[in-house]
């Protein structure tokens, strides 16, 4: 039972996705950083959206990418992920 509890306490990782709209090539990029993703490098990605609107980033739990990483992929590719909840764009700003 003392491991149960001490995987509640465990803190998810998460998986970044970036898509980056290549202009020079004229195609979709798309790059995973799933390693390091703290707070710090989250709100980092944020402002670089800011700046740049090419660039886009999606947050998703470590274990749900390992399971369904390739449709996430193709998803953000196309960006056709309203359905799924599992993937949250990060920096988006939300009509009230």
């Amino acid at each position: 039972m003392a491991r149960k509890n001490k995987n509640k306490n465990k803190k998810p990782e998460y998986v970044v996705i970036c898509r980056e709209f290549n202009r020079a090539a004229a195609r979709i990029d798309i790059t995973v950083i799933d390693k390091g993703v703290t707070d710090h490098l989250l709100n980092s990605l944020i402002k670089l959206h800011e700046r740049d609107p090419h660039k886009r980033y999606f947050l998703t739990l470590k274990k749900d990418y390992q399971v369904y990483g390739a449709l996430y992929k193709k998803q953000i590719e196309t960006m056709s992920i309203k359905n799924n909840k599992r993937i949250v764009e990060l920096g988006v700003v939300l009509d009230d």
